[in-house]
Order: structure tokens, then C-alpha cells, then sequence
């Protein structure tokens, strides 16, 4: 498939706004120049075709109104300089106009350098497009918010050389980076007024080296770490919140007074359990087990049945780790249960029944550990 370019696609929308083309533009419909009026001209007809030129761009019955002005709100702006003084609709205006950018789920696959003619750009969306990499000599050196969720970069390595001194809101969510490198890209050194930073459902897994890069950029406010597999560590969020004093948002959470104060001590505890992690999973359906809220007659026969069950974990990670274990499957009698929260049915017995939405569920008895993961 062919790769899609950012400057195409920009340019792309902006033919679609039609400002050559009626009401815009200074085609045939137009006359004359309008001009401002003495005070004793009163209203004469050339105000007022102007302003049904402007109405036939805002009335929302208009089709000249039925305009996708979504991906940036310079949109309307510029069509009603393209009625008022279209003389001025030069290519190097145009861009200058622009100071947003919203090009979300457009297939774009390279951030290319004709993004460069948006001299004035803030603030640029590009939220769920297939980009691989970022290619920062691209990027406008006046951006303040860059958004780049759910796409598909696998490394931080080309922000290594990027300097966006004014950029203050960060998204790299949903992508799946989290490489050593990627945590040695993240400084102040590159970012210095970085407010806002969302790493959320990423591959992070080393919480302290993550923490430690994030406690050089000084003005940092808001940070969302969730989905990350460190989350599940129990010295979250205690390690980042007492790492990080500057914070005031954590997860769309503010840090009151009180987690301070109990999370104090986190930073200097050496042995912190920052690499192991707890996870509960709830079963809500069980398939092939006796119902045990059904009693047997006391005069039918006991039913030995021998079942085997396995058990599949998907972790928030694109890597395995190196030292994960688990345990293989038992062969348990099925006449002793205990509650459990994690299981799945290989057989059935003709004996058994199906239960649905169970709040707990039972597995048989064992001597031995029940299932579990172990880093």
C-alpha cells in the first residue's frame, strides 16, 4: 500500500473548502470591490451583497455552509476572508492562517517536510493514523501541543534529536513503545516547558528509570501512566508520586495532601517491590462443573470425573518477558471445590450443567499452588 503523506492530505482538505469558488473568491459573481461606506451613504446594495456572500457561508440550510470545518477552527475564518478580501488568498497566507491541525484517522504514514509551510502552527492532532516513526525536521519549532495516540511507533529514537522549546502537551498513548531508548528521549533537556505528558496504555515496565527521566522536565503537571504493565506494581503510584513533587494530576486524578503524605518515603526505600505485580481476574461464566447448588439424591451413585484446565493471560506488552513462568496444568478430583478466580474448560461431562453469571465460582481443591504468573 502506498504511503499517505501528512502535506497531501492537509492540502487535500483545503481544496475541499472551495475558496475559489462561489460564494468565495472573486469570480464572476462579483462586481465590484466593496468599500467602506462615508456615513452618509447609507446602506447601498454593495454592503449588503456582501453580507449575503457571508450568509450563505453560516446559515446552516446553506449547501455552501455544509463545510467539514473539524479539523481545524480556523476553517470558518478563512472562508469568510475568502468573501471579504480574496485578493489576500495567496498560498503562503493560507498556510499562515493555520494555527491547529486535527487530521485524525486519515491513513497518514509520513510526517513529511511540507508540513514545514504552516510556519505558525500550535497545536497539531494526528490521533490514530498508521505514522511508524516521527520524523522531527518535520515538525514545526512553534508547536505547543502534538498529539500522536494510536498509532503505530514502536520507538522514541527519532525524538533523540528533536528540540520543541515551546511544546507544553505531549500524547504518545496506545503505541507501543517503551524500549530503554524510548525512556532515555523523554528529558526536559528537549522539552523545557512540557506541562502535560500522556504515556498511557504503553509498554513501560521499569517504573523508576521511567520516573527518573520524567523528574527532569521541571514544569511537568499532568502525567497519565495507566495501561502500562508497571501499573500493576504495588509501589505505583506511590514511587512516581513521591519521585515526582512537581505533579498536581496523575492518571486524570489531582494528588491531594494526604497521598503525599502517604506515599512519602517511597523514592529512598531500597526494597521497594517495583518489578513484581498482583492481578485479581474474575471469571463471570463457567462451562462443564456440577452445579453446587444442586443436591444429589443420597441413594445415586458418586460421579468421579477427572477434568483438566488451562489457563491463557494476555499482558499489556508486545515482548514477553525473558524470566516469565507458568505453572502447567493440573488434574484435580471433582468432587472437592474452593473459590478461584481464574480457569477455563477443556471437557464437559454429560452430567454437568452450564451456569451463567455466577459471583463466584469454584474449582476443585489442591494441595498444590493454585495457578499463577510469577516475573
Amino acid at each position: 500500500m502506498a504511503s499517505k503523506t501528512l502535506s497531501s492530505e492537509i492540502e487535500k482538505m483545503i481544496r475541499h473548502l472551495c475558496l475559489n469558488d462561489f460564494p468565495c473568491g472573486n469570480g464572476s459573481w462579483v462586481s465590484f470591490r466593496w468599500t467602506r461606506k462615508s456615513k452618509d451613504s447609507g446602506d447601498g446594495p454593495e454592503r449588503e451583497s456582501a453580507d449575503e456572500l457571508l450568509d450563505l457561508l453560516k446559515c446552516p440550510r446553506s449547501p455552501w455552509g455544509q463545510v467539514d470545518d473539524s479539523w481545524s477552527p480556523q476553517v470558518s475564518t478563512l472562508r469568510e476572508l475568502a468573501v471579504l478580501t480574496p485578493e489576500r488568498l495567496r498560498k503562503k497566507f493560507i498556510y499562515n492562517h493555520f494555527t491547529t491541525l486535527r487530521i485524525v484517522d486519515k491513513g497518514v504514514s509520513v510526517i513529511d517536510d511540507g508540513l514545514l509551510k504552516f510556519s505558525k502552527l500550535e497545536e497539531l492532532v494526528l490521533s490514530a493514523n498508521l505514522l511508524t516513526e516521527i520524523a522531527v525536521e518535520s515538525l514545526p519549532i512553534t508547536l505547543k501541543v502534538l498529539e500522536l495516540r494510536a498509532n503505530r511507533l514502536s520507538s522514541l529514537s527519532g525524538l533523540s534529536s528533536c528540540r520543541l522549546p515551546q511544546l507544553q502537551y505531549l500524547s504518545l498513548g496506545s503505541n507501543p513503545i517503551g524500549l530503554h531508548e524510548d525512556v532515555s528521549c523523554i528529558t526536559g533537556r528537549k522539552w523545557p516547558q512540557l506541562v502535560c505528558l500522556d504515556l498511557s496504555d504503553c509498554d513501560f515496565e521499569d517504573q523508576q528509570a521511567l520516573v527518573d527521566a520524567l523528574s527532569t522536565l521541571s514544569y511537568l503537571k499532568t502525567l497519565i501512566l495507566e495501561g502500562n504493565p508497571f501499573t500493576l506494581a504495588p509501589a505505583y503510584p506511590g514511587l512516581t508520586v513521591d519521585t515526582l513533587t512537581q505533579l498536581a494530576y496523575l492518571d486524570g486524578s489531582d494528588i491531594s495532601p494526604e497521598e503525599r503524605q502517604q506515599f512519602r518515603g517511597f523514592a529512598t526505600m531500597n526494597d521497594l517491590k517495583a518489578d513484581t505485580a498482583l492481578a485479581t481476574v474474575i471469571v463471570g461464566r463457567m462451562r462443564g462443573m456440577p452445579d453446587p447448588t444442586v443436591r444429589v439424591e443420597g441413594s445415586a451413585p458418586e460421579l468421579f470425573v477427572t477434568t483438566k484446565y488451562y489457563i491463557f493471560y494476555e499482558f499489556p506488552s508486545h515482548r514477553a518477558p525473558d524470566n516469565l513462568v507458568i505453572h502447567s496444568s493440573y488434574t484435580f478430583p471433582s468432587h472437592k471445590y474452593q473459590k478461584i478466580s481464574v480457569w477455563q474448560n477443556e471437557k464437559q461431562n454429560d452430567k454437568t450443567k452450564q451456569s451463567r453469571g455466577y459471583k463466584q465460582e469454584y474449582l476443585p481443591v489442591s494441595n498444590s499452588k493454585p495457578w499463577s504468573l510469577i516475573y
